[in-house]
């Protein structure tokens, strides 16, 4: 039994040497070979494991058949590398001399021009897609500058080669403007910006200094007669004329200009305006421009398609509130939101203008909302009381709602008559109206 054991270490210590004597040797023929430049032998054994049956045969050797080279493991597929940018080429550039241009002092009607210079500054083609101002009171036109310095009209989309030289000519238009004014000019091209700014400003003062700058006659009948006055002096030196322009005035409306101190050609440099209203203004609410003009023309101003040029001007505003012989206010009247039985009062009050005329005997009545509708159908449920003034040029009219039938589930609407007495305007009509909901939760008191 011992003898067997001592057998069996001692055989497998003896394949173990041998297997490493074979490696050594393997590897000293690959170095060998290497140094002569031949290519490197396999190895000759390799094993994985040794152990000896039992019969004292080694088992577990393989042969160089037997191995295979080792794997290399799988590397992770390579994706073709991604397409990077083109390389952007030069850039073409559009620059101009200056960006801003400051008109200074201006007068309003004035049409003020300048011209910008740009050039083609990069390194390409530049090419301009259009120039658009910012408001309409600014035009602008874009030109080439040809070699000779003779100009042509740029058509967009053109290109336009580096060293090219273009002029804009902008006009700002001051015609009602004031104090400062401004406007831009956009250049769309293809520059990097992608859009080139250019301004314009300027300080706009008035042609004519006028005061009051407004005439305003308030309340007045269309029997009453008033009259305001202004004056216009010019901010430029010397005298001028002044002239209305031609157009309709109000009925009632007069309008006189007188020159004060004028000069052997009726120039001066201050001018009274009167205005007198009435008698016989349209009743209702009254708002009128004048428009006065001077003798001397526009700066920098055409002539329109009759020849003639524009001149210096200004505009005063007129206004008055002109009543009837006979006025009530308000207007209307609105019950609003009620709930029925609810007590709901308004009023209103009558006044009368006409200096040979006092209220007497005056006589209102309910009818329905118009005359295809002449019947009010809840007349019983308001009533009405007269309070003239004491002497009889106006009165008070209080209308009440005593409340609506428990029925009543909707909106109503009529006329309140008023018989003046008046032999000109003997009757007036006043629309009234609300909406009665049986659900409403509103105070039962009687209000105004």
């Amino acid at each position: 039994m011992t003898s067997s054991l001592e057998r069996f270490v001692a055989s497998t210590a003896s394949l173990r040497r041998s297997a490493l004597v074979g490696l050594g040797l393997a590897a000293f023929a690959g170095a060998l070979a290497a140094q002569e430049g031949q290519p490197r032998p396999a190895p000759v054994v390799t094993t994985s494991s040794v152990g000896v049956n039992s019969a004292g045969v080694a088992s577990g050797a393989k042969s160089a058949q037997d191995v295979k080279p080792p794997q290399t493991p799988p590397r992770p597929e390579e994706k073709p590398e991604e397409a990077k940018p083109a390389v952007q080429g030069p850039a073409p550039r559009l620059e101009a001399t200056e960006l801003e241009h400051n008109f200074g002092r201006a007068i309003e009607g004035e049409k003020l021009t300048h011209v910008f210079k740009l050039k083609s500054a990069g390194q390409a083609d530049l090419i301009i897609s259009s120039a658009k101002p910012t408001c309409g009171c600014t035009v602008a036109k874009l030109e080439v500058i040809k070699a000779d310095g003779a100009r042509e009209i740029y058509k967009p989309g053109d290109p336009l080669p580096p060293g090219a030289e273009l002029a804009v000519e902008a006009q700002l238009d001051t015609k009602n403007k004031s104090n400062q004014a401004s406007s831009k000019i956009n250049i769309y091209c293809n520059d990097p910006r992608q859009i080139v700014t250019l301004g314009l400003t300027a300080m706009v003062d008035t042609y004519f200094a006028i005061t009051p700058n407004a005439i305003q006659f308030g309340d007045l009948s269309v029997a009453d007669t008033q009259e305001r006055t202004f004056e216009v002096a010019g901010k430029k030196a010397g005298g001028f004329k002044l002239s209305l322009e031609d157009k309709p005035k109000p009925d009632g409306m007069q309008i006189q200009l007188s020159p004060i101190e004028p000069d052997a050609e009726g120039k001066a440099t201050r001018w009274k305006v009167t205005v007198t209203l009435g008698p016989g203004a349209r009743e209702g609410n009254l708002g009128y421009p004048i428009n006065l003009r001077s003798d001397e023309a526009v700066a920098g101003a055409v002539a329109d398609a009759s020849g003639q040029v524009p001149t210096y001007g200004a505009t005063v505003m007129v206004t008055a509130r002109v009543q009837g012989l006979i006025s009530f206010e308000p207007q209307y009247l609105s019950f609003g939101l009620v709930r029925p039985g609810q007590i709901v009062g308004r009023s209103l009050t009558l006044k009368t203008f006409d200096p040979n005329f006092s209220f007497g005997d005056i006589k209102v009545r309910l009818s329905g909302p118009n005359d295809q509708k002449p019947e009010f159908p809840y007349a019983s449920s308001f009533s009405h009381v007269v309070k003239p003034a004491p002497d009889n040029k106006s009165a008070v009219v209080e209308l009440t709602l005593n409340g609506l039938p428990e029925n009543v589930d909707g909106s109503f609407q009529g006329r309140l008559i008023i018989e003046t007495g008046h032999p000109q305007k003997p009757e007036l009509q006043l629309l009234f109206s609300g909406v009665c909901r049986p659900g409403v939760k509103a105070p039962g008191a009687a209000g105004g």
